[in-house]
């Protein structure tokens, strides 16, 4: 006959088995959440520092000029600060976005095409935080930034430096 009294040497007299603590467990929710987190920071990183993320660079021709425009009606032209961006593809770059000072962008809604020169005022380029204007008359452009859609679908991005007036 067996007893059933525990033995003095059962540290479990109560007979339940020890447990483990919980774990924590990621949903199928949280995965999908921390996978879209991930990709939010890397598209904003490459959207904050497309320059230090590589790529081939974008065969455009840049230069700071003073240019007569003409003004809304079209009867009168004005001697104006401008940006030319001339491409040097023998194919349309689409998605074209222009950005002085690392600040002051525009987005060219239609492709520049093959040898075709932009010609843009420097005072239209808005702050891409503020909503301000660039004002050629207070402010200098040192640093211009070319980002477009090449043929092979791939970003390519261009920097250009200015000391006086020539890029570097």
């Amino acid at each position: 006959m067996t007893s059933s009294a525990p033995s003095p040497a059962d540290p479990n007299p109560a007979g339940d088995h020890p447990r483990v603590a919980p774990t924590r467990h990621l949903s199928s929710r949280g995965l999908f959440v921390a996978f879209c987190v991930m990709i939010a920071v890397g598209l904003g990183v490459y959207a904050l520092f497309p320059e230090s993320i590589g790529g081939p660079p974008l065969p455009v021709r840049v230069s700071l000029d003073r240019a007569p425009l003409p003004t809304t009606g079209g009867k009168v032209a004005v001697l104006t600060d401008v940006v030319t961006v001339t491409s040097e593809l023998d194919q349309p770059i689409g998605h074209l976005t222009i950005i002085l000072n690392g600040h002051y962008e525009i987005t060219q809604a239609s492709p520049l095409q093959p040898g075709q020169s932009l010609t843009l005022p420097q005072a239209i380029f808005t702050d891409k935080r503020s909503n301000r204007r660039f004002e050629p008359e207070t402010q200098r452009v040192t640093e211009v930034l070319v980002r477009g859609q090449l043929p092979s679908k791939s970003r390519g991005v261009s920097k250009f430096t200015f000391g006086g007036g020539e890029a570097q």
